[in-house]
This record gives structure tokens, sequence and C-alpha cells, in this order.
């Protein structure tokens, strides 16, 4: 890799700027910059002293090191498998494909070219989420039987892309956009993987996409965990993300509000912490894990295969509301299933 990393960004929209801000600030060059709509293409790559290009196979056409995928979910998988055919590392927002098939095809694809590929999660690039994982690492809190997690976000308004609302874009709605991040934060932080999963309510309304998700996730070792993800139609319902571990010697409560607001609170047996955090920088966080990667030489974390075990777990859910029963998720990820 050379010593300053250059980037394509496939997508221009909220995303795209937030990777190609975090891009710069880890010292890389945004050499072009992909999107359908001429005029906001233009506009990031203006800022960016990029080319603005039409499609992602006329911003791969520069040879770019890496190609950042901030597309609608039902994009991620063409951009990449073309992005890896050049030759271009990948990292692609979450989550990186809307089907286990196209997750499988993706992962062997990028295994035939060789190239690094990361999913961004961004929620495990949160200070206070990096500072839990190290407390757990620690054994501060002990084994951790209980987690409960709440994820309220706004309901789809009239400023979001379209594609959100659309299931067959989308993929999903509040579980896939936002649960997801949930299920792969509680994973790695806890170490353990998830055995199983049962949906509470259905989640998936025929032609639109769910605004609420309910489950109940069991995770090797005995952890079993409550998550909930709502958009609320209140007007003027602040986001709000809550996540308690119950660990045996020590309880752990992260609160964010945004990611200028947030908070981590470990209480018990031990010296409590009370850290408040109001000035983070995920993105940069996970970018930063991504380009010295690259430049040492190591694959980059998440990989697709966690990616994989994410979005397995939603899809999970939605069999599970499905059917009515509890999925367990190593049957539900084996081949024969994949669709």
């Amino acid at each position: 890799m050379p010593s300053r990393l250059r980037v394509a960004i496939a997508g221009a929209g909220q995303m795209g700027r937030a990777h190609a801000a975090a891009f710069r600030a880890c010292g890389a060059r945004v050499v072009a910059v992909a999107d359908p709509d001429a005029g906001r293409a233009a506009a990031l790559a203006a800022e960016c002293g990029a080319t603005a290009c039409a499609s992602v196979a006329e911003a791969l056409a520069g040879r770019p090191d890496a190609l950042s995928i901030c597309l609608p979910h039902h994009l991620h998988f063409e951009a990449a498998a073309l992005g890896a055919e050049h030759g271009a590392a990948l990292l692609i927002e979450k989550p990186h494909c809307i089907t286990l098939a196209e997750s499988r095809a993706l992962r062997a694809i990028v295994a035939r070219h060789g190239v690094p590929a990361m999913a961004g999660f961004t929620h495990r690039f949160l200070a206070t989420s990096r500072r839990l994982h190290a407390a757990l690492r620690a054994g501060r809190l002990g084994s951790v039987p209980l987690v409960t997690d709440r994820l309220y976000a706004q309901a789809l308004g009239p400023g979001t892309p379209a594609w959100y609302g659309d299931p067959a874009r989308a993929g999903g709605g509040i579980a896939l956009i936002g649960m997801i991040h949930s299920l792969d934060r509680l994973r790695w932080l806890l170490g353990r993987e998830i055995v199983s999963v049962q949906a509470l309510v259905p989640p998936v309304r025929d032609g639109a996409v769910e605004d609420t998700a309910l489950a109940l996730v069991e995770f090797a070792g005995g952890t079993r965990a409550a998550l909930v993800a709502h958009r609320s139609p209140a007007p003027g319902h602040a986001r709000a993300h809550e996540c308690e571990l119950l660990g045996e010697r020590m309880h752990a409560r992260c609160v964010l509000g945004s990611f200028d607001h947030q908070e981590l609170h470990l209480t018990g047996a031990g010296p409590e912490e009370h850290l408040t955090v109001t000035d983070d920088t995920p993105f940069v966080a996970e970018v930063l894990e991504f380009t010295s990667a690259l430049v040492a030489g190591r694959p980059p974390a998440p990989d697709l295969l966690e990616a994989e075990l994410a979005l397995g777990a939603v899809l999970a859910l939605y069999e599970s509301a499905r059917i009515g029963q509890p999925v367990r998720l190593a049957e539900f990820l084996a081949p024969a299933n994949a669709g």
C-alpha cells in the first residue's frame, strides 16, 4: 500500500460524507466520488478535491487503493464485487449485504481476489464501547447473565431517503438498520457467539419495513439479552440508545444520545467509573482501523464473516417472527438455508 491511501467513495449521501471526512482526517486522499445524483457527487467531490463520477465502475477506473461503500443496501453486493475485481480494499457500511446468499458469494469473491474487506459497524468504535470492552476483557464485571438493550429512533420522515422504507432496497427496517448494531456490539463485547434468537412480535409488514422489533437472544455461555428497537411516530422524539450489562461483580450502563453525548457507568464491586463523552469521532476511529490494517498488511476488523453473523442474526429474527418460534443461529446459517 502507498504511504497515502487513495480512496473512492461510493455514495455521496450522509454516510458517504461521514466516510469521506473520516478518511481525510486519517490522512487518506479521496480521489473519486460516485453517485447517480450528479449534483450531489459534484458537491462532495469538490470538497475533497476529487473527481465526480456517475457510477462505481467509473470511480474504479482510476484504480484507487480502497473503495468505501455507502450506497442503499441492495447495491452493496454489486459495488463490493466490482471493487474486489479491481483490486480495491473494501469498507462496506452495514449491512454489508441483504441476503446470506449475497454474503457468501461476496466472501468468496473477496477471497479469490485477495483484497482486504471490513464491515462498517461504527458502534464498536464509540469511546464508551471501547472502554466497556476493556473492562469486560479485564474481568471487572465477572460473568454477565443478563443484558438489556433499547434503541429508540425517529420515524421515517420526509427528509429520509425513499429507499429506507422500501423492503426490496433496504432489506428490512429498524432491525436491519438499528438492531444489527446492538447484535454485533454485544457479540463483540461479550466475546460470545449467538446461539438462538426469538422475535416477540412480527417485525415485517407486507410492502413496508418494520418500525418495531423485539427480540430475545441467547449467547454461548448462558448470557441472555432482551433487545428493543423502535421508531417513534411522536413529533420531536429524540434518538436514544441505552444498554445495560448486569454482571456478577459489576453493572455497566451505556447511554448514547448521539456521538457527542455518551455516558458509561460501572457500579458494584471494585472501583466505580463514570465516563461522559462529548467529543467522540467513531467514524474516524473506524476508518483508522481500516487504513492502519491496510498499511500493516493485517486483516481489518470486523471482517465479512463477522458481518455475516450479524446479518444472519437479523434474518433469523425475521424468520422467527414468520414461524412464531425461536431460531437456532447455527442451523439457520447452514448453507442449505441460505437465501
